[in-house]
């Protein structure tokens, strides 16, 4: 696969993608396979595989020439894990893999305690699986894997979609960050939890003491019960999935907190019509950009939430919203908000991010997805 000048410099600059319009001369590649990639001069660049029917061409695994084996992954896995006990030291539950974060595009990992969650999503990490299962299994001791592979996105590479477990008869306890939570991989969201706001959950914990608290889009509760743990009064927390809620409401027996959580079905959007005023309130919605075709429709959606959040939150109280959609960005995000203040003085006292086992390649805008924004209603 050889190169062209922008070709070249956009992969020196450290982008893992390939475009079509990049590559000057290609052989003949089936979905997934492997190449390497030079310059016209014939100097070598880089590893990577490549799908001819795929949007993004090619994805790099590796500067130079490198073997793609079991060696490669298990190098790739120690690296990954030992970043993750820097971070939670203590912990045993986190993203072991962010796709491109971890210089492994097309894998994402979580761990939680012995079992693996597993999400491939392009078909050259499809043909990859032996050498990584077989490495995944040597270093860590697992007791039940989860293949969650039923990303819409895995259709654009020519995959089936599909959920596998092996070793698990169903939903699982785990601990993070002294509370306890059921986790189902198999028929949850994502890949049963999100780890990804772990340190906005820490964050929030600062302004909750005392206070009514509104978890809006509350899932399984991990938000409202880090709430109701840290000394909040009471906390209200909303989902529309039934499903979702009685595992939240399990969550909050576990952890001997159901006396100040009070959970219900509703969509968010009719709760706030009815919603009491609090002084805390987290707007923690799925994605509603999710390409770039819905950006004026998902800015609306998100901008009428927010409003009718802050509809409900007294002065001086605190909003923790955030969007994990890529295409909104955190200038993006604040600008909609202030649209939605309409004229009311609001003061941003924090941002937080994804959480750093999800790892933002500074390169690879793509890989910053999660933002969220703690702002003050001033009382003024």
């Amino acid at each position: 696969m050889i190169l062209s000048r922008e070709g070249i410099r956009r992969l020196l600059s450290g982008r893992l993608w390939i475009s079509r319009q990049e590559v000057e001369e290609a052989p003949e590649l089936s979905a997934g396979e492997l190449a390497l990639v030079y310059t016209p001069q014939g100097q070598p660049l880089a590893t990577a595989y490549f799908n001819p029917q795929s949007r993004i061409f090619g994805r790099v695994l590796a500067r130079g020439e490198v073997s793609i084996n079991e060696d490669f992954f298990r190098r790739r896995f120690r690296e990954a894990f030992s970043l993750r006990k820097k971070l939670f030291a203590t912990e045993t539950c986190f993203r072991l893999v962010h796709g491109e974060g971890d210089f492994l595009p097309g894998l994402t990992i979580d761990l939680y305690h012995e079992v693996a969650v597993i999400q491939i999503s392009t078909a050259g990490m499809e043909r990859l699986k032996p050498f990584l299962l077989k490495a995944l299994r040597e270093e860590f001791p697992l007791r039940g894997l989860v293949w969650r592979n039923d990303l819409p996105v895995r259709q654009e590479e020519g995959l089936p979609l599909y959920v596998k477990a092996e070793g698990l008869k169903g939903p699982f306890w785990v601990q993070i960050d002294g509370l306890f939570f059921l986790v189902d991989p198999v028929n949850g969201q994502k890949t049963g939890f999100f780890l990804d706001q772990r340190e906005n959950r820490r964050r929030l914990t600062r302004y909750v003491e005392g206070k009514v608290v509104l978890d809006l889009f509350c899932y399984t509760g991990a938000f409202a019960l880090v709430a109701a743990a840290a000394g909040a009064k009471k906390v209200l927390a909303v989902d529309r999935s039934g499903a979702a809620l009685e595992i939240a409401e399990e969550n909050a027996r576990r952890n001997q907190l159901a006396d100040r959580v009070t959970f219900i079905q509703d969509e968010v959007e009719h709760f706030l019509r009815y919603a009491p005023e609090a002084e805390t309130i987290v707007l923690d919605p799925p994605a509603f950009i999710k390409h770039h075709r819905a950006r004026k429709k998902g800015r609306k959606r998100y901008r009428t939430l927010n409003r009718k959040a802050l509809d409900k939150l007294l002065p001086g109280g605190v909003l923790f919203t955030s969007s994990c959609s890529h295409f909104l960005s955190v200038e993006d995000l604040k600008a909609v908000v202030q649209e939605a203040a309409t004229g009311r003085p609001l003061r941003l006292l924090e941002i937080g991010l994804q959480a750093p086992d999800h790892p933002i390649l500074l390169a690879m805008p793509e890989t910053l997805y999660l933002k969220g924004l703690f702002l003050e209603l001033a009382e003024r």
